[in-house]
């Protein structure tokens, strides 16, 4: 069977156009370095339509997960046991989980070794995979470093990642209990804010 030249030269225009897309693609840990010492805004704006490439993460219950298989789009949150944001965010974000468990995959990166999680891990909606810093993980100075993945900002961090693994949004921070915001109100907060940040990637 002879093919057209036509059909030739269009195959071989796709081919130079999605190695030059692919060429062109900033990912994640490229992004935090090119920015290094920059203010918190701007290393967001650095981080936003980079890519993320692919992860090897081992849960608390020593799985493997590989952001390679994932094939929805990930809210990844970056998390400490003794960030009091991150326990006033626990309630909105099992909301989340809930309502949006089967178009979403939830994963929380912990500063914290396994051991230190476990007061997080009994207040958090199961289906969330938590990571904690293993042994090899570089984890000093507020700045995380597991199995890779680099983190410079606040706890919580919320990253929004699309299905081709692209990061559409980054969202710092959370409401928490105070003298002004009882727990009710903060939940409330915290899961407009999230709802708004999720609803990006709900169809």
């Amino acid at each position: 069977m002879i093919i057209p030249m036509k059909r030739i030269v269009t195959l071989l225009l796709v081919i130079v156009s999605s190695s030059s897309m692919l060429a062109q693609r900033t990912y994640y840990n490229q992004a935090v370095n090119s920015c290094a010492g920059k203010s918190s805004e701007e290393l967001i704006s650095c981080i936003k339509n980079s890519y993320l490439l692919d992860y090897d993460f081992k849960t608390d219950q020593d799985k493997l997960v590989s952001t390679k298989e994932i094939k929805k789009p990930i809210v990844l949150i970056t998390a400490a046991t003794w960030s009091a944001p991150c326990f006033g965010q626990v309630p909105a974000l099992n909301r989340m989980v809930k309502k949006y468990h089967e178009q979403v995959e939830f994963i929380m990166i912990f500063w914290d070794s396994k051991d230190k999680i476990k007061r997080f891990q009994d207040k958090l909606d199961s289906r969330i995979t938590l990571i904690p810093a293993g042994a090899d993980d570089k984890v000093e100075k507020g700045n995380l470093d597991i199995s890779g993945f680099v983190h410079k900002l606040d706890y919580p961090t919320a990253y929004l990642i699309d299905k081709n693994k692209k990061f559409l949004d980054v969202k710092r921070g959370a409401a928490t209990p105070s003298k002004t915001m009882n727990w009710d109100q903060v939940t409330d907060t915290n899961t407009k804010e999230l709802e708004t940040f999720i609803s990006q990637v709900i169809n």
